[in-house]
């Protein structure tokens, strides 16, 4: 299904795709986190969002619930040299051994929503080990490898200057300008020419002008932020094979597989991914009748290339690789910013879709 033409101005507008990523002072206050004393099992973590140490305290916490079914791991050093961290579940079965499973979240800035569900992802195959045996078999069966935020630089400066920055914190030799989109610097087609419908100097959905919100850099992994995670999924393929691949993002209520580049490419019809998909979007569909759709990203979107959800898919080998775009949806009455500020009385909401759409995708690929 392709995005209807009407809309196109609406996400030129509101993904900010077209415009420079300019200076806006905002400074967001972050009450005490006292979410952190609290029992997991309250739920109160998810009811607010949270500054980036408290997502790293977070992650801390549920290792330290769960110590024999977790470890935690840093990908690397962010470019103001902060940890892209993460947790590795395993279950009791050991780990690094099994196929991987790897979720990603908040690799562009401003998509708060995304660490919040990739964490509630954690904290619900954690708390439903023992007492689901769905839940056991799916974590004895795979290692699952979740960074809720990837893009660490960019989250503390959404936090503290500007909600709306999308890209890296790291500066351009020559140029005023500052950043790159993480899911432009992929090496997966990235150096290409072709003209898109968002700018002109675009090639295939990746911007050559630095001050853009989807500027993909001088070369493919010049973001210490990619390279990192490249380099830590390369080890994992080649020690036990990737499976499931997720890029979380916001927003558009959209399931997307492979291809975001280039628009002509296609799966096989009637792929396993492409079927996928379809099931992950109704599951998440029946939690709370929240409309998602899926299919192709070019086509349901607009083209990507460099982006991640192609590179699980084309270089890791991952038969199973997608972009998800969370609440709200596109076109909704009003919407503009407040897409990317989702308000808090909807993270819970958000985050219980997307555990019912992964668990019921992890127990199809479990069984075939």
């Amino acid at each position: 299904m392709k995005l209807p033409i009407s809309l196109l101005p609406f996400i030129n507008r509101n993904l900010s795709l077209s415009a420079p990523q300019s200076p806006k002072h905002e400074v967001i206050e972050f009450p005490e986190n006292l979410a952190l004393n609290e029992s997991l099992d309250s739920l109160s973590w998810f009811r607010k969002y949270h500054d980036y140490q408290a997502h790293v305290d977070y992650l801390h916490r549920l290792s330290e619930e769960y110590p024999p079914l977790t470890r935690l791991f840093s990908a690397g050093k962010s470019f103001e040299k902060r940890n892209i961290s993460g947790i590795h579940l395993f279950g009791k079965s050991g780990p690094g051994k099994k196929p991987a499973i790897v979720f990603l979240g908040t690799i562009h800035a401003r998509e708060w929503i995304t660490g919040m569900v990739t964490e509630y992802i954690a904290y619900s195959l954690l708390r439903n080990y023992d007492v689901d045996k769905d839940i056991k078999y799916a974590l004895n069966s795979f290692d699952f490898y979740i960074v809720p935020v990837a893009n660490p630089d960019g989250f503390v400066y959404t936090q503290n200057r500007n909600r709306m920055w999308r890209k890296n914190r790291q500066p351009e030799p020559g140029t005023s300008c500052i950043g790159r989109d993480l899911n432009r610097n992929w090496d997966v087609h990235w150096d290409n020419n072709n003209n898109n419908r968002h700018d002109r100097k675009a090639g295939g959905g990746a911007s050559t002008s630095p001050c853009h919100g989807t500027y993909r850099g001088t070369k493919a992994f010049d973001a210490p932020e990619t390279m990192a995670l490249a380099t830590e999924l390369q080890t994992i393929k080649e020690r036990q094979g990737v499976r499931l691949f997720i890029d979380w993002h916001s927003f558009g209520q959209l399931v997307m597989h492979p291809y975001g580049y280039p628009c002509t490419k296609h799966l096989p019809p009637f792929s396993a991914t492409s079927w996928l998909a379809g099931e992950l979007a109704d599951a998440m569909r029946k939690v709370h009748g929240t409309q998602y759709r899926a299919g192709a990203a070019c086509e349901l979107l607009y083209p990507t290339s460099g982006d991640s959800a192609d590179y699980a898919f084309e270089v890791l080998g991952a038969e199973y690789a997608y972009t998800v775009e969370l609440r709200p949806g596109l076109g909704n009455g009003g919407v503009r910013e407040g897409g990317f500020r989702l308000p808090e009385d909807q993270i819970l909401g958000t985050a219980e879709e997307a555990w019912m759409g992964v668990r019921h995708v992890v127990q199809f690929i479990h069984h075939y």
